[in-house]
C-alpha cells in the first residue's frame, strides 16, 4: 500500500477519523530526498486514497513521523527535519507539523513548529499526541534527554534528563493522553537494574516521575522492541505492552501502567517488534512481530489485562517485519507493519478461545461433549461448534453439548467454532 522506497529502519504510524477512515503516514526514500508518504483506507481494508504530505523532499528527517487527529478529527503530522541544508524556517531541525482535513487529501505546512529545540531531526523517534481541544503536544527522546513541548507557542520546552551516574540512552518514545493527562514512555539501557527496561511517565498536565514497568529488564539487560508500544484504555487508563526477559524476550507483558498489574501473553516469545491499541468496551488490541518471522495478535478483555485468543494475521510474502502499528477502536483490528519491501496493511478479527470437557474416548462408546466458548475469559453467546453434520450453539454462559454415538467413527475428527465477527478456532476429539 506504500510507494516510494521504505528502508527497514521506517517506522509507520496509524490513526483513525470519526468517518471510519484509517490513515497511514510513513517516511520513503525518493528521488528528492525524503517524503511522507499517506495513505487511507475504508473499514474494509481497501486503499481509498494515497498521496504525499510533502510537496517535495527534505533532506534530513526523522523516520518515525507520527499522525494524529485534532478536536475536530483534522489531521496533524508531527515530525522533526531539514527540507534543505540551506537556511530558511523548515531547515532548523524542530518538530514540524502538517496538517490536513478529515479526508487527507490535501496538506498544509505551515509556518509554525511544536518546540523550539533544534535537535528534534536527530531524534531516536518522535512521540506526539494531542489534547482534547486538538492542540499538540511533541516530544523526542535524544541521548540521556526527553524533550517535549506543548501547543505551536513559544514558551520554554521542557525536559527530562537521566542520571548520568546510572544511566545512558533513551529510545522509541511514544505518548498518549488518557482523560486530560498526558503520558509519555520509552525504552532505556544503561548500566544498572535500575537505569535499564521500559518507563512511562506523566507529563501534562503536571510532570509527575518515572516508573518502570515490572520485569522489563534483568539486570542491566533489556530488549528493545523499536517505538513503545502504549494505549490510554477506553474507560480510563494507560497500558503498555513490553519484553520480559534478556537478552531475546521470554514474554510479552501488558502492564497498567502506574500499578505492578502485568499480564503475560501467551505464545509471545522472541517478540521483536509490539503494538498496543484502544479498543471497543475498554478492551485493547495487541500485535507483534517475533523472529521466527511470524506476526501474531490478540485482543484483551474488557479490563485491559484478561488475555483473549492469539491469532496468526500472516506476512507477506517474502516479507519480514521490522515495525508494526494497530488500530483497534472497530471490530477488527487494522495492522500496519514495514515488511522490509514496503508499508503494508491487514485485518484481523478477534479469536476464541474454546474447551471441549472431553476430547478422546474409546468406540463404540455414547458420549456427550460440553464445549465451552470464551472471548478473554467472557462467555460467548450464539458461537455455533460443529465436528462432521454434529452442531451446537452456545448459551448465555457460552457453552453448549454435542452427544457423540456409540456409531461414530474411529479416529481423529476436525471441527470449528464460528460466531459473526470472530476469527474461525479449530477443535478436534479423538474416538480411540
Amino acid at each position: 500500500m506504500s510507494s516510494g522506497s521504505v528502508p527497514s529502519s521506517y517506522v509507520p504510524s496509524v490513526v483513525r477519523t470519526s468517518d471510519g477512515a484509517l490513515h497511514v503516514v510513513y517516511a520513503k526514500n525518493v528521488m528528492d530526498g525524503i517524503r511522507i508518504g499517506h495513505t487511507a483506507l475504508n473499514t474494509a481494508g481497501t486503499v481509498t486514497g494515497r498521496n504525499d504530505v510533502l510537496a517535495s523532499g527534505w533532506s534530513v528527517m526523522d523516520t518515525a513521523p507520527v499522525v494524529v487527529t485534532g478536536g475536530d478529527s483534522s489531521l496533524r503530522v508531527l515530525f522533526g527535519g531539514l527540507q534543505t541544508q540551506s537556511p530558511g524556517f523548515w531547515s532548523q531541525g524542530r518538530m514540524y507539523d502538517a496538517t490536513s482535513t478529515t479526508s487527507g487529501a490535501d496538506w498544509d505546512l505551515p509556518t509554525e513548529t511544536v518546540g523550539l529545540s533544534t535537535h528534534a531531526v536527530q531524534s531516536h523517534g518522535t512521540a506526539a499526541t494531542t489534547l482534547a481541544d486538538g492542540t499538540p503536544v511533541a516530544g523526542f527522546p535524544l541521548d540521556d534527554t526527553l524533550t517535549w513541548h506543548v501547543g505551536t507557542g513559544y514558551t520554554p520546552d521542557q525536559h527530562y534528563q537521566l542520571a548520568q551516574i546510572s544511566n545512558c540512552c533513551m529510545f522509541g518514545a511514544s505518548m498518549v493522553r488518557d482523560g486530560d493527562s498526558v503520558w509519555v514512555a520509552w525504552y532505556q539501557n544503561g548500566w544498572s537494574d535500575t537505569g535499564s527496561g521500559t518507563f512511562a511517565m506523566q507529563i501534562y498536565p503536571t510532570v509527575g516521575s518515572p516508573i518502570k514497568a515490572p520485569g522489563s529488564s534483568v539486570g542491566a539487560n533489556s530488549v528493545y522492541t523499536g517505538r513503545v508500544a502504549l494505549a490510554a484504555r477506553a474507560g480510563g487508563g494507560v497500558f503498555a505492552a513490553y519484553c520480559a526477559g534478556a537478552p531475546t524476550c521470554t514474554s510479552i507483558r501488558i502492564w497498567k501502567v502506574g500499578t505492578d498489574q502485568t499480564a503475560k501473553v501467551p505464545g509471545s516469545k522472541l517478540a521483536t517488534s509490539i503494538a498496543l491499541s484502544t479498543a471497543r468496551s475498554g478492551r485493547l488490541w495487541l500485535a507483534w512481530a517475533n523472529s521466527t518471522p511470524a506476526v501474531r495478535a490478540m485482543r484483551t478483555s474488557t479490563t485491559g489485562l484478561g488475555v483473549g485468543a492469539v491469532t496468526k494475521p500472516g506476512l507477506p510474502k517474502h516479507g519480514l517485519a521490522y515495525s508494526i502499528a494497530i488500530e483497534g477502536s472497530r471490530a477488527k483490528g487494522d495492522i500496519v507493519l514495514n515488511a522490509g519491501n514496503g508499508i503494508w496493511h491487514t485485518q484481523v478479527l478477534p479469536g476464541l478461545t474454546t474447551k471441549a470437557s472431553k476430547t478422546s474416548w474409546r468406540v463404540h462408546r455414547k458420549q456427550k461433549v460440553v464445549f465451552t466458548v470464551r472471548d478473554a475469559k467472557a462467555p460467548v453467546k450464539g458461537a455455533t461448534v460443529k465436528i462432521g453434520t454434529l452442531h451446537c450453539k452456545t448459551r448465555a454462559k457460552g457453552t453448549c453439548s454435542i452427544t457423540f454415538p456409540a456409531s461414530y467413527a474411529q479416529g481423529k475428527h476436525k471441527g470449528k467454532v464460528t460466531k459473526p465477527h470472530y476469527g474461525r478456532a479449530p477443535i478436534l476429539v479423538r474416538v480411540r
